[in-house]
């Protein structure tokens, strides 16, 4: 392990994800755990994105939706489990209305259709609060790792599928906007930005800053963790196809529940 923990040292964000049960939570806190013993001037952050939250859990305290400190000899460590519905609410507070103005600008429903729509459950909701949260994380720049616990494979992958399907969302709403600005410039002779263009040229920038981040090998590294049993190395071997394609960096691999060579139970072992 110590080998993989050096391997880290440089990286600023890392993200433990394969199928359930592997020991992803585990791994992720007992890497952050020795990090942040070894790197006593590292600032470490552990973010758990998965709805059945459990790095509370591991530490023995109470997290809940906001990001405490691990007191225990640690000053440098801290974690956060994410309620996706909690930072939904917030971000709607913020950016709600702005979102609303814009689909009143681009399309030709009345304002109560528009209140409908938006009162509707969002598919993939989880997903996306997590990208807005790392993205409020990482204009912080409060922390110089950020250890990420991912949902199960199939929520891990559209999570990080979803920085280029929101882009697509903005240039949607971009092309809303169209309308309006024509408009706009035909009456008064040019355009005055608003709160809707400078809410679009925001998540335009962040979002880009996300797709670098998961892409970053010097910065970020993906590790997926499995055990011994073909279900887990079957799951594995599509998420490493699925991580390559989406250019995602993979240099490590946990198998948790393996013998080490003097026959005593070793917390994992790497390739």
């Amino acid at each position: 392990m110590a080998d993989l923990l050096a391997y880290l040292e440089d990286k600023n964000f890392v993200m433990f994800g394969g199928k359930g049960g592997g020991g992803k939570t585990t791994s992720a806190c007992s890497a952050a755990v020795r990090l942040a013993q070894f790197y006593k001037q590292k600032k470490i952050l552990v973010v758990s994105t998965d709805p059945a939250h459990s790095v509370g859990d591991s530490f023995d305290i109470e997290v809940g939706n906001s990001i405490v400190p691990i007191t225990k000899g640690l000053d440098n460590l801290w974690v956060f489990e994410m309620d996706a519905m909690d930072v939904y609410k917030k971000w709607n507070e913020k950016h709600g209305d702005t979102i609303k103005k814009i689909a009143d600008r681009g399309t030709y429903f009345d304002k109560q259709d528009i209140e409908d729509f938006f009162s509707l459950t969002i598919p993939g909701l989880d997903e996306m609060m997590a990208i807005i949260k790392l993205i409020d994380i990482q204009k912080e720049d409060k922390y110089d790792l950020v250890i990420l616990d991912t949902a199960p494979t199939g929520h891990t992958l559209r999570l990080l599928n979803l920085p280029k399907d929101l882009t697509k969302m903005v240039n949607l709403m971009n092309m809303m906007m169209l309308k309006h600005r024509y408009i706009s410039r035909a009456f008064t002779g040019r355009y005055k930005k608003d709160e809707c263009d400078a809410f679009l040229e925001m998540m335009g920038r962040d979002l880009k800053k996300v797709r670098m981040l998961f892409k970053n090998e010097r910065t970020t590294e993906f590790i997926p963790v499995a055990i011994p049993e073909p279900m887990y190395f079957d799951e594995t071997d599509r998420l490493l196809k699925k991580l390559k394609k989406l250019g995602v960096p993979v240099r490590n691999i946990i198998i948790n529940r393996v013998a080490s060579e003097n026959g005593k139970c070793s917390f994992c072992s790497f390739r």
